[in-house]
């Protein structure tokens, strides 16, 4: 009886130690997943598929875009230096990043009409790949929420996570984690030959 008991809590423990480890994985494709409802308590709960579009928030009153950019060229330099990073295990845009943000908006407004931005959502290497997945959709999302309440129209912000499959600085320390919680925002131009801010 005892035996029985003590290989049921290894067991236990084991399992619970793989479900916090996380592992190695192979880079997916994660362009479109599922959105997360504000206040779900399993983080992977609406971790379902990858076939719905991670654009709009129910929770939030922010429409889901009906566009489509997966063709429209994606440029990164340009706004490298408004990269978002969060703090550990969270979502919310800090107060000290919404000076970045605040650009951006403006930027779009002033400077790039026509155009649309894609925000993805990154995460250190710790928690599971679910987890994780999860954490940098709700991450996408509270820049593009932060961006619309700045005056940017919702229907040119695409959304996507990549969780920690693309880490911007190696390593397995703070230093390094600290680069990769964080949301980077490319600027999207429609295909040569279209009109500005057309569906593709």
């Amino acid at each position: 009886m005892k035996t029985e008991k003590m290989i049921r809590l290894a067991a236990v423990t084991l399992t619970l130690c793989a479900a916090t480890a996380g592992c190695h994985r192979t880079p997916q494709n994660t362009t479109h997943l599922t959105s997360v409802r504000p206040g779900m308590t399993d983080p992977a709960a609406d971790y379902k598929d990858n076939s719905k579009s991670l654009n709009g928030d129910p929770g939030t009153g922010i429409a889901a875009t009906d566009r489509n950019f997966d063709n429209w060229p994606a440029d990164r330099a340009t706004f490298r230096d408004q990269t978002v990073f969060f703090d550990y295990d969270k979502a919310n845009v800090r107060p000290s990043e919404v000076s970045k943000l605040e650009r951006v908006a403006s930027e779009m407004k002033s400077s790039h009409a026509g155009k649309a931005l894609r925000i993805e959502g990154h995460c250190d290497e710790r928690g599971t790949e679910e987890y994780n997945r999860s954490l940098g959709e709700r991450r996408a999302q509270s820049v593009r929420e932060t961006l619309v309440r700045l005056g940017m129209d919702a229907s040119m912000i695409q959304t996507i996570t990549m969780g920690e499959e693309r880490p911007a600085v190696p390593g397995h320390e703070e230093a390094a984690w600290s680069k990769n919680r964080r949301g980077e925002l490319l600027l999207l131009s429609p295909p040569t030959g279209t009109a500005q801010g057309g569906t593709q």
